[in-house]
């Protein structure tokens, strides 16, 4: 009985999850989802997200590197917040639980890259594009390339563009992947909340 209760609470929580994902998506894709952009610290940001997380990390292997230096772009913390625990988990889901999952957080020539490398079984190459677009998971799953659920890496994808930056995924079927996106330090131009209508 207690085992069905459990997994009916997980079906809901996934469902809320994936409307949440949608509504989301849609209005990244139309432009109608506001960000509000603060000069922040992405280390620290990361940190968070990999502590929100909580109990589902410990069954893995979960290590994050982040440089003593501050490393700050102009963002809107919650969402890349978000995105960073999207990544880690995905990655949590699809990796054994003898496995182990590495967050990066580095600086370069005026960008910032966050880094998610898993011990995971890998992704076929030509499926390396089609799991950050809508409905394009289920394709790669019909194929066995189970790496994603839901709309979570459609939401990253158009999140870290909404931001100025750029996201993909370096993977062999066998030795694991490792989901990276940049932004730029100086950040996207603030858009507005309520933009004027036309006259």
């Amino acid at each position: 009985m207690t085992q069905s209760i459990d997994e009916a609470r997980k079906v809901a929580v996934e469902m809320t999850e994936m409307v949440s994902d949608l509504l989301d998506v849609s209005r990244l894709e139309a432009g109608k989802m506001p960000l509000e952009l603060a000069l922040s610290d992405i280390g620290v940001i990361a940190t968070d997200a990999v502590t929100g997380i909580g109990a589902a990390a410990r069954r893995v292997s979960l290590q994050i590197e982040r440089p003593s230096e501050r490393l700050r772009a102009l963002v809107d913390p919650s969402v890349i917040r978000r995105v960073i625990a999207n990544l880690v988990g995905n990655a949590i889901k699809f990796t054994p639980s003898t496995g182990r999952i590495r967050v990066s957080v580095q600086g370069s020539e005026g960008q910032v890259r966050v880094s998610v490398n898993d011990s995971g079984p890998g992704i076929p190459a030509e499926f390396h594009d089609k799991i950050f677009e809508k409905f394009g998971q289920v394709e790669a799953a019909r194929h066995g390339a189970k790496h994603s659920s839901g709309l979570g890496l459609t939401f990253c994808k158009f999140a870290v563009e909404a931001h100025g930056g750029t996201i993909g995924v370096e993977s062999t079927v066998g030795q694991g992947s490792t989901f990276s996106f940049v932004l730029p330090v100086q950040g996207p131009a603030p858009r507005p909340a309520n933009p004027p209508q036309p006259a």
